[in-house]
């Protein structure tokens, strides 16, 4: 097996090492003065984990860096985040047996048609993009749907997503047509969250079950974040049954599905 290529954010982490050493604090007493677990620390070390900035930035502060990691961080770290990301996730989806996955204000990326694909990916405004290669990106994950081995999914989304406009009312119902294909298919499940439905706790996110292990994919403003510890699962899983509860049967949800289309066609 190849060597593990060594990221920027192993890099850092080991700046991170070599400035508590300098600061005479143990991974341990820093986590205290920054109010995190050990474990957190450990793994900002050791690039299993990517800091927040204000964390960052609180490090330098207590290590007496004077900005040098908030420096390093924001001119090598932070531009490799997005593609580290996206490889570890495309990875991980490929070896899934299952996947859950909820999502309050669009339809899941992996059941995107490329242009609903290109008009919620031409909203990331915040840092510069090659359009063409997120869509494409995106669309090359559908295969995982309908290989030999596909893994049995289940969509959770919310009402409003069908009624939120990407691109145009032909956009939409292109998306929602596909979205009742799919909804066909043996190894998915499409469930639909009715308006109205008391408030459930959760943002958008998808977890994979994979045959060692389990991966979660918190959605945020940027890119997303993978975390993989039990306890942070623990609490991803319990949200997923709370939401799983009150969505609609499959057989209702794909009521819901037609009659958006209905609207969008008027």
């Amino acid at each position: 097996m190849a060597p593990k290529r060594e990221t920027a954010l192993d890099a850092w982490g080991r700046e991170l090492a070599y400035a508590c050493e300098a600061a005479d604090l143990t991974g341990k007493q820093l986590a205290e003065r920054l109010h995190v677990v050990p474990s957190t620390v450990s793994q900002w070390m050791n690039g299993r984990r990517t800091p927040h900035l204000e964390d960052v930035e609180r490090c330098d502060q207590v290590l007496g860096t004077n900005g040098y990691l908030v420096r390093y961080f924001k001119q090598w770290v932070t531009p490799e985040v997005p593609s580290v990301w996206a490889d570890q996730w495309r990875m991980a989806e490929a070896h899934a047996n299952m996947i859950q996955s909820y999502d309050a204000s669009a339809i899941p990326g992996i059941l995107q048609t490329p242009e609903y694909a290109r008009a919620v990916i031409g909203l990331n405004r915040h840092s510069p993009i090659d359009l063409d290669e997120r869509v494409h990106r995106r669309i090359e994950r559908q295969a995982i749907l309908n290989d030999q081995n596909p893994p049995m999914c289940i969509f959770v989304i919310d009402e409003y997503a069908l009624y939120r406009m990407f691109g145009g009312p032909k956009v939409m119902i292109d998306q929602l047509v596909r979205l009742l294909d799919y909804a066909t298919w043996p190894n998915i499940l499409i469930k639909i969250i009715p308006e109205g439905t008391e408030y459930y706790a959760g943002s958008s996110f998808m977890i994979l079950r994979l045959d060692d292990a389990n991966v979660v994919n918190l959605d945020d403003a940027l890119n997303g974040r993978i975390i993989d510890g039990r306890g942070e699962i623990a609490e991803v899983n319990k949200i997923w049954e709370e939401i799983r509860e009150v969505a609609l049967p499959c057989n209702q949800s794909v009521e819901l599905i037609e009659k958006a289309i209905k609207k969008w066609e008027s």
